[in-house]
């Protein structure tokens, strides 16, 4: 028997009630989480995924033995614009090979990944993933997927992404929060949404020869999930041209605001929310476009009448 486990100093204390609500409930990861909680330690040391924490943590706050708004891991830490990555060595990334952890297993299946034996610099690019932007090798082989598939089809088959693409879409994903492999599952139906939502959107502006440039897409991010049926969209299109005399991204973009901040989704909806304006008429006066009154012109066929009057057995 290990009976330094029972040492003085070393034992934590469960309170009776808490017992019971836990085999109440007959939840083996909230019993585990809380565990971990009372031992001082944070959720992130079961190396679970984040639903699966989540859901414990909520089975804990139903119990009333955790609190809501006490999170269960640490918020990672964000990179700040000023703060520089760090200029791997050479002996640095010799280190990382040779230690045989995540990094070593992962170069050789980006290399597959990519068709190709990555350079010294490939590699500092790889490690910097890893190790300064904490992405899993997991992860990374995710992203190194898409990376892949969309240069193929933005390129032709054949075409690799570079590591420094690799690179910004890495950055890309972990500004997202995207660190884990149900987020990055989350993520990349997204970015398939984007992909095809977003061409039926291009083609409702008019342009139906390529795909959206970065900036482009940031706006279809943005209106995507406003979901807007496409009468609409054309609406905001026709008016953007018809008030600008050309198309802008900004201007349309400020007018979907304005929409789904009201709620307006449909046309119908936004024309009756739209203040109706009463057309004003003119009526012209008669020495404006000469035209002569009525009575002028009864008077003046009476008086033709009586001049000419009809002869006998030739009327009608």
């Amino acid at each position: 028997m290990a009976t330094g486990l029972f040492l003085p100093g070393n034992i934590l204390s469960l309170h009776r009630k808490a017992a019971d609500r836990l085999l109440a409930a007959d939840n083996g990861d909230a019993a585990l989480l809380y565990l971990c909680l009372l031992a001082g330690k944070d959720g992130s040391s079961l190396k679970w995924d984040a639903p699966r924490l989540e859901a414990a943590h909520k089975a804990l706050i139903t119990m009333k033995l955790a609190d809501p708004n006490q999170p269960v891991t640490p918020e990672p830490a964000q990179k700040l614009e000023d703060d520089r990555p760090p200029e791997y060595t050479t002996q640095d990334i010799t280190a990382a090979l040779q230690n045989g952890g995540g990094f070593a297993g992962l170069v050789p299946e980006v290399e597959k990944l990519l068709g190709k034996v990555l350079s010294p610099a490939d590699l500092k690019t790889l490690y910097l993933l890893t190790d300064y932007y904490a992405l899993p090798p997991e992860v990374i082989l995710i992203l190194v997927g898409w990376c892949a598939e969309k240069t193929a089809k933005k390129y032709g088959p054949g075409r690799k992404p570079t590591m420094p693409q690799i690179k910004r879409e890495g950055q890309k994903w972990y500004k997202a929060g995207v660190t884990s492999l149900d987020a990055a599952d989350a993520y990349l139906r997204r970015q398939q949404q984007l992909g095809v939502r977003g061409m039926e959107i291009l083609a409702i502006l008019g342009i139906r020869d390529r795909g959206p440039v970065p900036r482009e897409e940031e706006y279809l991010s943005a209106w995507i999930p406003m979901d807007f049926p496409d009468d609409v969209l054309r609406l905001a299109y026709e008016r953007t041209v018809f008030q600008t005399g050309e198309f802008r991204w900004a201007y349309m973009n400020s007018i979907l605001k304005s929409w789904d901040q009201q709620g307006l989704k449909t046309v119908a909806a936004i024309e009756a929310g739209e203040p109706r304006r009463k057309p004003s008429f003119h009526r012209p006066k008669a020495q404006e476009t000469n035209v002569m009154p009525s009575d002028d012109i009864g008077r003046m066929i009476e008086e033709a009448r009586r001049a000419n009057p009809p002869t006998p057995g030739k009327e009608g």
